[in-house]
């Protein structure tokens, strides 16, 4: 039972390990592909006088994303090309990940293996301070790419070179684009911008097409939801860049990449000027955007009581927020859930629950690899199972807040069940 959220860079940076870890544990943190791009941009960042040098930086980042209590969504383009060709895209605040593999155990039973993600094996790699002639080959075309000054300024200034319709607000935005989307007479023009865009090659325009006339030429928002959601991303972009509604900064471009991802969190937090701009005319009534500044707010005041009341209520507090009145995280978890009335507070599971629970985890994982398995009525109809490394500085599965290695499991028992799990 937890809340989905997004983060950007600018929240994640001034979040704190202690707060992160918090929030790993109240929400389920899914991971915009841009924000590993975003983190890896700083190896070829230039060092101030008195910064911390690049690669340490890069490091402390990676050691405050936990791949085992996170999710890396799927790429927004390669979701794109997927529905175009005909795979639905669900759009309600649930992560859409990659699939590795789907396994059908019986006649009653479905599951999917979720794949490491390329982000996530990457994440492994810079905790430990390790970084390839290809790591820095890419962060140095990440910064060309996203400090380029005149990038924005020169797309403006070709935007701005048509006859265009000057807008004076946000709202007018919303209408020109909406107005566009609900053409009847733009759809096909549309859809053919959508198909060369992102298409890459790698999809069959025609046979597209041919779908598309035979349900009878729908609107866009209708015939791929998700492909039309990340064309208005881009036309509110490239509109409010020509009437200058939008600045050109040139992260800018590196910051609308994150929007692509709203559809799939219940709440997104960030403290960059064009999110403020752009969300609320992209979110869903069930959405809530939260302004960074006061997420770090949250947490700072959570984890500064779990400190002050001791180890007790931290273990009580594991799983669900401390309730606190004024707290943003407590009026999420009240709203969503009706907390604490239906809470697992204070849950106690039998010695026969809890054997039975691992049980059905052991069958899950024995079917996910292959082997055949004999599940009892009712048991595990639908089942997920995604497979994530733990790092010794990663927080403990415990909920202790403390590493990993300073808690359940010693550094040197660590690196035995490492060195073990490396040789299987």
């Amino acid at each position: 039972m937890n809340i989905v959220i997004t983060i950007d860079k600018s929240t994640f940076q001034s979040l704190s390990f202690p707060e992160l870890m918090r929030l790993s544990s109240y929400y389920e943190h899914n991971v915009a592909p841009v924000l590993v791009m975003e983190i890896l941009g700083d190896l070829k960042k230039e060092r101030q006088e008195g910064e911390t040098p690049s690669d340490i930086r890069v490091k402390d980042f990676a050691t405050k994303l936990f791949p085992m209590y996170s999710v890396v969504n799927a790429y927004y383009r390669t979701l794109v090309k997927g529905e175009l060709s005909g795979d639905p895209v669900k759009m309600d605040g649930r992560p859409t990940l990659d699939i590795e593999k789907v396994i059908q155990p019986d006649d009653h039973r479905k599951g999917m293996v979720v794949r490491e993600t390329a982000e996530e094996k990457a994440i492994y790699k810079w905790k430990d301070g390790k970084f390839t002639d290809a790591d820095d080959d890419l962060s140095q075309l990440w910064r060309n790419l996203t400090t380029h000054e005149n990038l924005l300024k020169n797309l403006q200034k070709i935007l701005q070179a048509t006859e265009h319709e000057k807008l004076k607000s946000f709202d007018q935005l919303d209408n020109k684009v909406n107005s566009i989307l609900s053409d009847h007479s733009l759809q096909d023009r549309l859809l053919a911008y959508m198909i060369d865009n992102y298409g890459e090659g790698e999809i069959d325009g025609v046979s597209i097409f041919n779908r598309w006339i035979v349900e009878n030429r729908p609107l866009l928002t209708d015939f791929a939801p998700y492909t039309a959601y990340c064309l208005k991303v881009e036309l509110l972009f490239h509109f409010g860049l020509q009437s200058e509604l939008i600045g050109t900064l040139p992260t800018n471009q590196v910051d609308l990449e994150y929007l692509y991802y709203l559809p799939f969190c219940n709440v997104f937090t960030s403290n960059d000027k064009i999110h403020k701009q752009l969300v609320p005319l992209l979110v869903r009534e069930d959405q809530q955007f939260i302004v960074g500044t006061e997420l770090k707010k949250d947490f700072k005041q959570i984890v500064d009581y779990l400190e002050k009341e001791g180890e007790e209520v931290k273990k009580k507090f594991v799983n669900e927020p401390p309730i606190l009145e004024d707290s943003l995280t407590y009026g999420l978890w009240e709203k969503y859930f009706d907390y604490p009335k239906s809470g697992n507070m204070n849950r106690n599971l039998s010695e026969e629950a809890l054997s039975k629970m691992k049980s059905t985890m052991d069958k899950v994982i024995k079917a996910s690899e292959g082997e055949a398995v004999d599940f009892d009525e009712g048991e595990a109809e639908e089942f997920v199972v995604k497979k994530s490394y733990l790092s010794m500085n990663d927080p403990c599965y415990c909920g202790s807040g403390k590493k990993v290695i300073d808690c359940c499991i010693p550094k040197e028992e660590f690196l035995r069940l490492s060195q073990k799990n490396k040789n299987q």
